[in-house]
């Protein structure tokens, strides 16, 4: 007898799933024909599980709590080594209390998304706050009311932080950026102290049951699907509006804000990314300058979409770690191997990947930077 019968089917979706990421995503040869990808690719996937674990199978929008995202061992849908991202399954008939004390974050925001038509994180954006918008105390606490309707009596928050939650919202993403001189990922003992709870009269979770947990596993089945097979192909044109027409070049930096389009991306940044190919005696060199802004980072992807290695290797640069020309210019080199100058970025044996910029709330708008290819002997 099938004591689980739900979660028994559920389950063999996964199983069945796993078969096809194998077959279609990490060895299928129109998306990979590196050794690396695909080694990686097998990496990928068991990461994705591990956040599959976690954001949906033990995900509960009645009793949510603050899931971690990425770490330097869990990296996917492009990770950041200078940002803490935390993830709640909530709901829009809930109300609830987010709170916090800010340390050294320079840009905290929070974002709520409708669900994810196609079961990754990729919902539209219903509402949106950064710190700028709402009050902390005199110590760096804060606490804000995310419901449907404004918060009376003692659910209301001493500085009247409210943000009003859409009947569709389903999950709560915030992003904790950091610019230091070390990465917030590459450091210990930076942490972002955060909780959140659940408001009004409800119950302890009750005893898992079979239906529960079967639809928590679908839920967790189609995101591992989104990410994976769910991908385009690394060679295709991407859809991106602000990606480098180009092998080697980045796009026009470009804000979903400004532009006025939903989208599941921060609508605080600017975005600019290209990909790059290079031969191992090649460096792509870029120039430009960065207006002042409350962050700014480059970071080379492998065709995972997630950061080259970064705690031995420097795959990254923030705006507090890059080395300035005499008029605050910069020059970055990506390269396979040290060209002996200030701003390398190691592509780590990656013969293909993608650079990705971001301009956190810029004073104006960001100029797209100048690439170019040269031996890497001679990169200045």
């Amino acid at each position: 007898m099938n004591r689980a019968p739900k979660t028994t089917e559920a389950f063999d979706d996964l199983i069945a799933a796993l078969t096809e990421i194998r077959d279609g995503y990490v060895l299928n040869e129109e998306r990979f024909t590196d050794d690396l990808d695909v080694v990686e690719g097998y990496r990928y996937v068991t990461e994705v599980l591990s956040g599959m674990s976690e954001f949906f199978v033990e995900g509960d929008a009645d009793h949510p709590r603050m899931a971690s995202i990425v770490s330097p061992a869990r990296k996917l849908q492009g990770d950041n080594p200078d940002a803490i991202y935390h993830f709640a399954q909530i709901r829009g008939d809930r109300s609830y209390r987010v709170f916090g004390v800010r340390g050294e974050e320079s840009y905290i925001s929070f974002t709520i998304h409708s669900e994810a038509v196609d079961g990754g994180f990729n919902g539209r954006v219903l509402a949106d706050i950064n710190d700028s918008q709402f009050s902390f105390a005199p110590d760096g606490s804060y606490e804000i009311v995310f419901s449907g309707e404004p918060p009376s009596g003692d659910q209301a928050t001493d500085g009247g932080n409210w943000v009003q939650l859409d009947p569709d919202a389903r999950m709560l993403i915030v992003r904790s950026y950091f610019l230091r001189e070390q990465s917030a990922q590459n450091d210990p003992l930076v942490a972002v102290r955060i909780g959140i709870e659940t408001l009004g009269d409800v119950p302890p979770p009750p005893p898992l049951d079979d239906a529960t947990l079967a639809a928590r596993l679908a839920a967790g089945v189609a995101f591992l699907r989104q990410t994976t097979l769910g991908q385009g192909l690394p060679t295709a044109p991407s859809p991106a509006p602000f990606m480098g027409k180009e092998p080697n070049t980045v796009g026009e930096p470009w804000s979903f804000r400004n532009a006025g389009v939903d989208a599941a991306g921060a609508v605080d940044i600017f975005y600019s990314m290209g990909r790059w190919d290079l031969g191992p005696d090649d460096a792509l060199v870029m120039r430009g300058s960065i207006p002042p802004s409350r962050f700014t980072n480059v970071m080379l992807w492998n065709r995972h979409m997630q950061t080259l290695e970064y705690v031995h290797r420097r795959s990254s640069l923030n705006s507090a770690q890059i080395s300035y020309e005499p008029d605050g210019s910069y020059t970055i080199v990506v390269a396979h191997r040290d060209p002996g100058v200030a701003n390398w970025l190691d592509t780590g044996g990656h013969r293909f990947g993608t650079i990705f910029w971001r301009y956190l709330l810029p004073e104006t708008d960001p100029t797209i930077a100048t690439c170019e290819v040269v031996p890497v002997d001679s990169p200045a």
